[in-house]
């Protein structure tokens, strides 16, 4: 008889943690003065985006391309630390962390599935020692460019990222934990749904 498999899948802004983690990282990266002054520049991409005339990933890359842009590697990994520790450590909701480690112990192979920038989730899923499916941003000789690559790992993507990461076919159970709209399809794909499941 062929063993039972499990595949457990987290969403992370607001179903790992209390609140979503954009903008918390761009204060912190950035500054407050800084963060003002992109919230300004960007106002445009926003109206814009909220009357369906410009797509999510442009408003996003508007923002990423005055946060980030021309930071090497080993700045962002820095950041990305301190930021994880600093702030996001303290948002991670204790049911949440203790389904991961359940998971884990039971088992099964669990994905981080996010559509926030892996580069600063990245400190979580080492620490919790699980595997990472995120948005991606561009690199061109070794500093960021403010651009996505690829997709943004949201709704579809999402389903799509994690078949070409896992043969979802060859598992029995499929957990997935979501809060949004955009883990509607990853909720989907599963036999053990959890929308807003953590409290």
């Amino acid at each position: 008889m062929q063993s039972k498999k499990t595949l457990a899948l987290f969403d992370f802004d607001g179903t790992i943690t209390t609140k979503d983690s954009f903008i918390p990282f761009m204060f912190f990266a950035c500054g407050s003065a800084k963060s003002i002054l992109i919230f300004i520049l960007t106002f445009p991409y926003v109206v814009a985006y909220i009357l369906k005339l410009c797509p999510l990933i442009t408003m996003k890359e508007a923002f990423l391309k005055l946060m980030i842009r021309g930071w090497t590697r080993e700045k962002f990994d820095s950041v990305a630390k301190d930021f994880y520790a600093e702030v996001i450590r303290p948002l991670v909701k204790q049911s949440a962390a203790d389904a991961i480690r359940k998971h884990l112990a039971d088992g099964a192979d669990v994905s981080l599935v996010s559509a926030s920038p892996e580069d600063w989730l990245r400190p979580f899923t080492e620490e919790f020692g699980i595997n990472l499916i995120a948005t991606r941003l561009e690199v061109v000789d070794g500093r960021y460019t403010g651009k996505i690559l690829g997709n943004n790992c949201k709704k579809a993507e999402k389903v799509a990222r994690v078949r070409e990461r896992y043969d979802v076919g060859s598992y029995t159970d499929i957990y997935a934990y979501g809060d949004s709209n955009g883990d509607t399809e990853m909720l989907a794909m599963s036999n053990h749904p959890h929308y807003r499941f953590f409290k």
